[in-house]
């Protein structure tokens, strides 16, 4: 006879002694409905796939909660509406999908669906794609909040298609560490953006790691840059790629025997090259520099860069309107342009001082060009006479190196003034040949040199350079110092070049500088000669 324990004895009278009954029997299985049998996915959500990438793969896993009953299901393909119009449904040559369509016996609870993409990188890359999978059966019930996965196909954030979507101080501030060794970044700024509360570092591109950012039209204000470990200052240290359509709204640098500029310290150079387009700064510049040499590598201003380096390098539609003081080269747009920059359509406005060399649109200049800018506003560098350097209304100093410097189509109303050589378009030619002037309208009020008698209403010394239809102002005051041994200043329409005259005086015959320009046949595609001085189109739009 089985013996029960006396633990289970007294457990069971204990009950019964409170009028229940313990019922110890095995309870029979219960019975699972077809209403409480669910297909799922074991994984759900969205993908992003890139398009630089060939090929994905997946293994999909659908589930089924009970072993009993035999059912149909499938994967079909969502309609790419239900996600936007910007997206197009990838096309199925792009996919494989093996097992798709499939059963579950009766014994089965799980299935693999193996989904394969491949040659993306053929795509359209400016497309956006979508897959979207829904699981679906007419046999069993679909757990809904597990059914579906999605797949966006597009190029990858930070490619041309794709660019880095910027709208807030943060997304400017991290810019720099999307940049990649080897690759090229896209940025684009999608709305105004306040860095008034900023210590902003400058953004450090190089010839491996580039940038283009598109500003959207947008405004950044309030840029301050004070201290950085950077050789250049700006908003770019360096700049390597592209800047454009951006407007830099109150800024603030200041900087001590640095590069410096708004947009950047230095575009481009010997190894790769830089482009600012569409882009206008307002605000202060101030810069303390060393004297000598060294000062010509480490203490340069410009409204846009400090230097504009490489025959692929340029400015182009950019408009300063700056008040910069330095102590060393400074120029209304760059403080050099140097191996074949190029500088384009472009205006400055407003004042500059400085002991070295200056220019309204370019301070130094060496084998490059400035074509269709212009000038105004005021630029000194007279005094206290401690560096001996030129000014000019558009370019300072000039010296090419082979082949020639090129100036042409250009319009200043600055008043200049310097300690030595000074003009109304250029105040010095280094080199006694491979400069050419041509086409300028130096409408200047007035010109002043403390020291050089060698300085013309158009150029200052320009012995044996180049010099073709120039127009100056015939009111325009020369305070030039007196030097008997040179010749009368007179009006001088062309040089050739082999002619050994100090200066290039222009022709004083209109009586308008819209009149001088149509004379010229400037393109009136580029230039407004509507009004009373000359505008560029552009910036009318």
């Amino acid at each position: 006879m089985k013996q029960i324990p006396v633990l289970m004895l007294l457990m069971a009278f204990s009950l019964i002694s409170c009028g229940e009954v313990m019922d110890l029997t095995q309870p029979e299985k219960a019975e699972v409905t077809y209403s409480n049998i669910t297909l799922s996915l074991y994984q759900t959500g969205k993908y992003d796939l890139y398009l630089d990438e060939p090929e994905y793969q997946y293994n999909i896993m659908v589930e089924k909660s009970h072993c009993e009953k035999e059912a149909k299901a499938e994967l079909a393909v969502v309609d790419a509406k239900e996600f936007g119009e910007e997206y197009h449904l990838l096309p199925v040559e792009y996919y494989d999908m093996d097992g798709g369509n499939f059963e579950f016996k009766g014994d089965d609870v799980l299935h693999v669906v193996n989904l394969r993409f491949h040659d993306l990188g053929t795509l359209d890359g400016s497309k956006k794609y979508v897959l979207g999978l829904k699981l679906v059966s007419n046999d069993l019930a679909v757990n809904q909040e597990k059914s579906t996965m999605t797949f966006f196909l597009q190029q990858k954030q930070g490619e041309i298609d794709n660019p880095y979507i910027l709208t807030t101080t943060n997304d400017l501030i991290t810019l720099g560490d999307k940049l990649k060794d080897g690759k090229t970044i896209y940025a684009k700024i999608q709305n105004d953006i306040d860095l008034q509360d900023t210590d902003w570092q400058p953004i450090e591109t190089s010839a491996s790691k580039q940038i283009v950012l598109d500003g959207g039209g947008y405004t950044i204000r309030n840029l301050k840059v004070n201290t950085s470990s950077s050789g250049n200052q700006g908003f770019f240290g360096l700049l390597i790629g592209k800047c454009s359509n951006i407007n830099f709204e109150h800024a603030q640098i200041t900087a001590n025997t640095k590069m410096t500029g708004v947009v950047a310290g230095q575009v481009g150079n010997t190894s790769a090259p830089g482009v600012v387009e569409n882009v206008q700064v307002s605000g202060t510049i101030t810069l303390t520099s060393g004297t000598g040499p060294t000062a010509w590598d480490n203490g340069q201003a410009g409204g846009i860069c400090a230097r504009l380096q490489g025959e692929e390098s340029k400015i182009h539609q950019c408009s300063s309107e700056m008040n910069i003081n330095a102590t060393w080269s400074a120029g209304g747009i760059c403080g050099e342009a140097t191996i074949g920059a190029t500088i384009s359509q472009c205006h400055f406005s407003g004042n500059i001082v400085t002991t070295s060399c200056i220019g309204g649109i370019v301070s130094r200049m060496f084998k490059g060009t400035v074509t269709h800018c212009y000038s105004s506003g005021m630029l000194n560098a007279a005094s206290p006479w401690t560096v001996a350097n030129a000014g000019g209304g558009i370019a300072g100093h000039v010296e090419p190196t082979n082949p020639s410097a090129v100036i042409s189509y250009c319009y200043s109303d600055c008043n200049v003034s310097a300690r030595n050589q000074v003009g109304g378009i250029m105040g010095f030619a280094y080199t006694s040949t491979g400069i050419t002037v041509s086409y300028c309208v130096a409408w200047n009020p007035a010109l002043l040199s403390g020291a050089a008698p060698r300085s013309g209403r158009v150029c200052g010394y320009f012995k044996n350079n180049i010099a073709n239809r120039c127009y100056a102002n015939p009111g325009m005051t020369c305070a030039f110092p007196v030097n008997t041994a040179l010749p009368a200043h007179t009006d001088q329409d062309n040089l050739s070049g082999t002619v050994a005259v100090d200066w290039y005086d222009g022709l004083s015959t209109m009586t308008t500088p819209i009149a001088a320009a149509k004379s010229l046949s400037w393109d009136e595609s580029i230039w407004d000669l509507n009004g009373e001085k000359p505008r560029l189109a552009w910036t009318l739009d």
